[in-house]
């Protein structure tokens, strides 16, 4: 739920060349009790921005002589923190585009009919910021502290995958994380966990695959004494151990039909009940599932039930295979062979030119997890200062195909592809929505943080 601020302590500027505009806005927010200036003229409004702090924005984007978007840039140049809200009368989508670009935080089209819609957009402002700024200090904290996460990336599909994290760590909203095996989805969850407010509490992780059915209630929930043949006495689930802290269970659809039914309950009433137990437990933590299947396609066959699909996926994270992301495994490789030398304590060992060119050259269908496993091996058969390809884990090398350029030729007209397919995909959807962000990203079925980044991602690109 957003927090609801105290208005008396909001300072906003209303810059719009129609004086109409500008009253009306002035008379409804001072009524809520906001600190309202208005401005007509452009360069005053400059100058009044300069001269005092001020919270929020509402901006025209079309003014005479001086346009929005150039005192949009001036303004989050001097003071990027400032919440502003653009206002035009044009519906299009490169504008809306391009004010999101330049950091706006949001786009309301004229005419405002519902006045009310402006107040919740301020308050909704107002609430991410201060988030965002809670967590910028604990960040920094965790650097003084020397805390670092096991995510090495080079490659703009995992800055993006970073951004997302960094979006959504300081909310309590949960998240599903989606991704072939073996692709870091676990420490996706951690780094969530580490980035959060929640950071100094348990994080614990579940492998729903790997406890059978029989097993998983009572060891999520616990169980009291006599509940059951061969429970002696009670026992504390996960979900209490976890208790303000986050709980991350991965391989979400291994659970079946029934499962899920008390998985939602436990979302829905933040409390659980113990196996054999008459008492509600109430619960303060966060949530975070994984699956490396195709979630929407097994609600469609009826395997996922569909309110938990809706209920998990308030925020999605897509982490991509290692194939499409080859750049970053050098980093990796660098990150976990200091790990490895340190807890087999063998002096530092580089990796070959030829190594790492078998590696980028190979597909690596374990992901992460095998080029991991792949070092280990290598370091383990090593007795020099460099890894070298005879070193590898027998068959590596010979799988790697002898010309890989066509292959990634086609690797790279698959991207260009999708990326033109978003572009056209979302700059239709902002056109339906007259240029409502908040609007398109519900009918996307993504949040509005993810739609941001993507509409970031096809204006960065030609």
């Amino acid at each position: 739920m957003t927090e609801k601020y105290d208005t008396r302590n909001v300072k906003v500027l209303v810059v719009d060349d129609e004086r109409d505009i500008t009253f009306f806005l002035d008379e409804y927010l001072s009524e809520l009790g906001y600190q309202v200036q208005t401005e007509n003229q452009p360069e005053q409004a400059e100058k009044t921005f300069l001269s005092q702090p001020f919270d929020v924005v509402l901006l025209d984007v079309n003014m005479p002589r001086v346009s929005g978007l150039k005192l949009l840039e001036q303004f989050i140049s001097v003071a990027p923190d400032t919440i502003i809200i653009m206002i035009s009368a044009l519906q299009d989508v490169e504008l809306v585009v391009k004010c999101i670009q330049l950091g706006a935080y949001d786009y309301v089209t004229k005419p405002i009919i519902t006045l009310n819609q402006v107040h919740l957009r301020i308050q909704r402002a107002l609430s991410e910021r201060n988030i965002r700024a809670e967590n910028q200090a604990l960040r920094s904290q965790l650097v003084r502290q020397g805390e670092s996460h096991e995510l090495r990336f080079q490659s703009p599909a995992m800055r993006q995958v970073m951004e997302m994290i960094r979006m959504v760590a300081p909310y309590d909203s949960t998240v599903l994380i989606l991704g072939e095996s073996g692709t870091g989805k676990e420490v996706v969850a951690r780094t969530i966990h580490k980035f959060s407010l929640r950071a100094d509490k348990p994080f614990v992780a579940v492998n729903c695959g790997g406890i059978p059915e029989s097993l998983l209630e009572s060891t999520l929930f616990g169980h009291e004494k006599g509940a059951f043949t061969g429970a002696t006495g009670r026992k504390i689930g996960l979900f209490e151990e976890s208790s303000t802290g986050t709980i991350f269970l991965d391989e979400i659809t291994e659970t079946s039909l029934a499962f899920q039914v008390k998985l939602l309950r436990v979302l829905e009433n933040s409390s659980i009940m113990r196996v054999g137990g008459t008492q509600e437990i109430k619960l303060d933590l966060r949530v975070l599932t994984a699956s490396n299947k195709d979630v929407t396609r097994l609600v469609n066959a009826g395997e996922f039930r569909q309110d938990l699909f809706y209920r998990l996926n308030v925020f999605q994270i897509p982490v991509p295979p290692l194939k499409q992301r080859k750049e970053d495994i050098p980093a990796i490789v660098d990150y976990h062979l200091k790990r490895l030398c340190k807890r087999m304590k063998k002096p530092h060992v580089t990796v070959s030119e030829a190594v790492l060119k078998l590696f980028e050259q190979y597909d690596w269908p374990g992901n992460v997890r095998e080029l991991i496993n792949a070092v280990e091996n290598a370091l383990i058969m090593t007795t020099g200062d460099a890894i070298e390809p005879e070193n590898l884990p027998p068959g590596l090398a010979k799988s790697v195909p002898p010309e890989t350029e066509p292959e990634q030729d086609m690797l790279t007209d698959l991207q260009t592809a999708r990326h033109h397919f978003e572009k056209a995909y979302f700059q239709k959807l902002l056109e339906h929505t007259g240029g409502n962000v908040t609007e398109a990203a519900r009918l996307a079925g993504i949040s509005r943080q993810h739609l941001h980044l993507k509409l970031k991602e096809i204006s960065d690109s030609p």
